[in-house]
């Protein structure tokens, strides 16, 4: 899988639950950033046992939660991908894009920076 694939299947099995997918996509050591940082217990989540913190943490206030992938673009060391980020539940709806670095190493993510997706398309002139 290139790095674009890798990206979009990470974001395909968060929004299906898979979580061993998540998992087997990502390094053990990675490091999530999160842009959202007030909505999460911590501004950093590390290595595996981090992913399935946040995943818990975006995930559990949802009846169902959607991290779609609008756009990817290669970057030195991985892409970046644009995200529409949508969770329902009976009393109310999160709908968000965001900016999402991914950092690729031997065919894993070894860091995810979530940005203000506005101020990225502004720097990368897309």
């Amino acid at each position: 899988m290139d790095d674009a694939a890798i990206f979009t299947r990470f974001h395909e099995a968060w929004t299906a639950g898979d979580i061993d997918t998540v998992l087997a996509l990502a390094a053990p050591d990675v490091v999530a950033r999160p842009v959202h940082g007030p909505l999460f217990t911590q501004s950093e989540f590390h290595g595996h046992d981090g992913l399935l913190r946040w995943f818990e943490e975006m995930t559990a206030p949802w009846e169902s939660f959607e991290a779609r992938v609008e756009e990817v673009h290669s970057t030195d060391d991985g892409v970046v991908g644009f995200l529409h980020l949508v969770g329902h539940r009976e009393d109310g709806l999160f709908d968000a894009r965001v900016a999402s670095f991914c950092e690729i190493r031997d065919g894993h993510i070894s860091s995810i920076v979530a940005r203000d997706i506005w101020d990225v398309r502004e720097e990368l002139g897309v």
